[in-house]
């Protein structure tokens, strides 16, 4: 059986950058050339000695580095400030992306970028495929946005703490099923998109309003909803329908490639 490691690029790759430009910072733009480019190399060096430790201890068949695309607006257009706090990529990295996209591919591991869509829904959409075909999926990053996609067949690694993400550890963090976030987050905000959630409303509520019911309408309706809880839900009510459609991941982009174009060559590894 198929074993797919899906990479979120950039939530690797700027992890690993970012521990070399910190001595040049706040101004690491403005260092000399060959600074910029020793910064790449190590970067770059940092980047396939991350990519070869993933494939000799998770021991995947198939591989895929999933970059962001350039023109992915639609949650944007639906919801402006969302992720609007986010630090723009350093122009070091930017354009240093080809090149580390090429120390991949010499390991044998393709990469992948869609203008007009997020990483988080490219590998969404291949996750659940692949799923579904029976074939196991672990997605490497440590964007909490993927926790929704938990399963018997997917899962979620962590390659900075070395560990597989579960099930136990989202209900303890979060008090709620895997399959709950989005509603859960759409009420008490999501700082990572910049997703501000329900005012007045924090876990405590949250959890007390998604213990009566599998959906807000049901909760809703309970007849022990609280009145106030009821009206707070209410007057936001369009707004969370925007919070949870851009926090929830899409799962029918088409890639335009077959697991075959993903398959590894341990021997380049």
């Amino acid at each position: 059986m198929a074993h797919l490691l899906l990479i979120d690029a950039l939530n690797l790759i700027r992890r690993l950058y970012a521990v070399q430009e910190r001595p040049y910072l706040p101004l690491p733009d403005e260092v000399a050339e060959s600074t910029k480019q020793q910064i790449i190399v190590n970067t770059a060096a940092m980047l396939r000695q991350a990519l070869q430790r993933l494939v000799q201890e998770l021991k995947p068949s198939h591989a895929l580095l999933v970059f962001d695309g350039r023109d992915s607006v639609w949650r944007k257009t639906l919801y402006p400030p969302y992720k609007a706090n986010r630090k723009p990529m350093p122009a070091i990295l930017a354009d240093a992306l080809p090149k580390l996209q090429l120390e991949a591919l010499e390991l044998g591991i393709s990469s992948i970028q869609r203008d007009e869509f997020e990483a988080d829904d490219m590998i969404a959409s291949a996750a659940s495929r692949a799923a579904q075909h029976g074939q196991t999926v672990t997605i490497v990053s440590t964007d909490k946005g993927f926790l929704p996609l938990l399963s018997s067949g997917v899962h979620i690694y962590d390659t900075f703490a070395r560990q597989y993400l579960t099930e136990p550890m989202v209900q303890q963090k979060f008090g709620v099923p895997s399959h709950q976030l989005v509603r859960y987050w759409s009420l008490v905000g999501d700082n990572t998109n910049n997703v501000p959630g329900v005012a007045g409303i924090g876990p405590k509520g949250a959890h007390d309003l998604m213990a009566l019911g599998a959906t807000l309408t049901d909760a809703l309706e309970h007849p022990d909803c609280p009145k106030k809880l009821k009206e707070k839900i209410l007057q936001h009510k369009e707004q969370i329908k925007i919070f949870m459609h851009i926090l929830s991941l899409k799962t029918d982009v088409q890639l335009g490639l077959n697991l075959q174009q993903m398959r590894l060559n341990h021997a380049a590894v």
